[in-house]
């Protein structure tokens, strides 16, 4: 019997393994008596009670079975012929680069406030329960009163549900009777697979000045209304009472997502969707691009038709959202620290964009000044793809705005987003860009 203890393990684990490994290759026959305890121990240079926890673990498995004063033998069972794996496969590193133009990730959150609080919460131990499928009431309370003082949104807590980023809407795409969904194009389409997987059709639809296209059919229409991602055309108020008029003849439901609603240039609010609806209208909004995008924290609001239905649908599930990160997010906002550092970022980034708007304007370079807070598009004469595959070359990622289009269709837009990067790097990156366009 050819037992290998490598010693990188417990012993009796690795005496355990040997002979399981054994037994599973069909080298240690059905009712094969093995060595006894005393003998495996002087043959292998190890205690008594390594053999005699190794034996007893196996027992256990119903690998082995032992008879009084006649010793140890091997469970009858299958050979199954199990082949040795071979872990060749390759691992894919994460592209790094020198300059992260895109606006994928925020930079870094270094918040002391908010380091502070998970100590605390760590201290007091009330993160150990689980948090009811609906979200910690807490959190609920202190994001209603969030909405209503910076975004003018009415909504009770019980209407508030918390989720772990866009997938959260699974759960809502499964209680609305519609068999398909329309997205923006070009547009944010992280929605798409998870819509896929349930087996919604997906339909794609144009954009004009005004924003989204009014639809003609009955759907499920997700749209970013606010700052339509990546265009950053802002919806008009016209094109969003047309998009009510569609609801209440269709029956359609709209998910709006509120992306980019934190960081508008002027303090005006521009009004939601869902304050113009009592009905078919699903506010979504997430914290990853103002929080750090592993706080996997997101947020919906049900109209009552399907509040109702969710509920019921659901019950007896709980959250799968950390319940430390929703008591921790609580305190976050209800001690006026998240607003406090809504405000440092929107100083940061508007710091930035002056910084590339400046060599932008140097040389001459047109830019979209107002469509995107946290972008800016650049219309270019040459081949953007061109242009990217170069940029990529050097070390640089930006994106296109073909790079959002169903069909990637030709555009003559790129997109210089700047929350990725360190504020160090922008004018080195900046030059670099416009060499490519000039």
């Amino acid at each position: 019997m050819d037992i290998i203890l490598p010693g990188k393990k417990a012993k009796y684990l690795e005496l355990y393994e040997s002979i399981t490994n054994l037994i599973n290759k069909g080298e240690l026959k059905s009712n094969e008596k093995l060595p006894s305890k005393r003998d495996l121990s002087i043959d292998l240079n190890i205690s008594l009670n390594t053999v005699i926890n190794a034996y007893d673990l196996l027992i256990d498995e119903g690998y082995i079975y032992s008879i009084e004063k006649k010793g140890y033998f091997v469970s009858d069972q299958i050979s199954i012929n199990i082949k040795p794996k071979a872990y060749d496969e390759k691992i894919e590193k994460k592209e790094e680069y020198k300059y992260d133009f895109t606006t994928k990730n925020v930079f870094e959150f270094t918040n002391t406030n908010y380091k502070r609080i998970i100590k605390a919460l760590l201290n007091e131990k009330n993160f150990i329960n689980k948090t009811d499928f609906e979200g910690d009431l807490g959190l609920r309370i202190a994001i209603s009163e969030h909405l209503k003082d910076n975004r003018g949104i009415h909504v009770s807590p019980t209407s508030i549900f918390i989720g772990s980023g866009i997938e959260s809407l699974r759960s809502v795409l499964r209680i609305i009777n519609i068999d398909n969904i329309t997205f923006e194009n070009p547009g944010y389409h992280k929605l798409l697979p998870i819509a896929s997987n349930l087996g919604l059709k997906s339909n794609f639809i144009e954009l004009d000045e005004n924003g989204v296209l009014v639809p003609n059919y009955k759907t499920i229409l997700y749209t970013t209304s606010f700052s339509q991602f990546p265009t950053g055309i802002k919806m008009s108020i016209k094109r969003k009472k047309e998009l009510i008029d569609f609801l209440n003849k269709t029956g359609s439901y709209i998910i709006e997502d509120d992306f980019d609603a934190e960081f508008r240039i002027k303090d005006s609010p521009s009004t939601p969707i869902y304050s113009l609806s009592n009905s078919n209208v699903i506010f979504f909004s997430s914290f990853t691009m103002t929080m750090y995008p592993g706080l996997r924290i997101s947020y919906f609001i049900l109209p009552s038709d399907l509040k109702e239905k969710y509920l019921n649908h659901y019950k007896g599930y709980s959250s799968s959202v950390s319940t430390l990160e929703q008591l921790a997010l609580k305190d976050f906002i209800k001690l006026g620290y998240y607003a406090s550092h809504i405000n440092k970022l929107k100083k940061r980034y508007l710091n930035i964009r002056l910084k590339i708007t400046n060599l932008l304007d140097k040389y001459n370079i047109k830019y979209d000044d107002k469509k995107n807070y946290l972008s800016i598009l650049i219309k270019t004469k040459k081949n953007p793809k061109l242009i990217k595959e170069s940029l990529l070359n050097k070390g640089i990622n930006i994106s296109i705005l073909s790079d959002y289009d169903i069909n990637h269709r030709d555009s003559n837009i790129l997109i210089i987003g700047y929350t990725s990067i360190n504020e160090d790097l922008i004018e080195d990156g900046v030059r670099e860009i416009i060499k490519e366009l000039l």
